[in-house]
């Protein structure tokens, strides 16, 4: 009993070290491949983090006019900067991705391999023949069903 304990206890101990191995290790300089962004992907970024941050003080500025925090008069004379530096940094954002795109090659279109066998090589069989209608075109009455013979003689009563 205590072996089977120990053998279960030592699988269970490989197994928890098996899984979690890729967690305890350092990732090998060559498999770390973090390249550094360009000066327009760094411009990117900076123009990214801009448009967030004044979208967020004009979300929480208006909640705050909503709860009632802040006045009429007071949400009035913040909100036009807030809109207007919104609106600057989506438009050069707008610039800097278009220029992005613009240096970016386009996507090589993968080679598509021949169907085999080449079309008309086997084509499929053709259907096979549809039968005529039943009843025929010229028949009124469908034929009699068939007589089916009865399996037994019919067993006879005795007096």
């Amino acid at each position: 009993m205590t072996i089977a304990l120990i053998l279960g206890a030592a699988l269970a101990l490989a197994c928890v070290l098996f899984v979690a191995r890729p967690f305890l290790l350092d990732p090998e300089a060559e498999d770390d491949v973090l390249d550094e962004p360009t000066a327009q992907e760094r411009r990117w970024i900076e123009l990214a983090e801009r448009r967030d941050r004044a979208l967020a003080a004009l979300k929480e500025l208006e909640f705050d006019h909503m709860s009632g925090k802040i006045s009429d008069e007071d949400y009035r004379s913040l909100v036009g900067a807030l809109r207007q530096q919104a609106a600057e940094a989506l438009r050069s954002l707008e610039t800097t991705e278009r220029s992005l795109m613009r240096n970016l090659e386009p996507p090589r279109q993968p080679d598509i391999p021949e169907p085999y066998p080449p079309p008309g090589e086997l084509d499929p069989p053709s259907p096979p023949d549809i039968p005529e209608p039943y009843p025929p075109p010229g028949e009124t009455q469908p034929p009699p069903p068939p007589q089916i013979p009865e399996p037994y003689p019919p067993a006879e009563t005795q007096q």
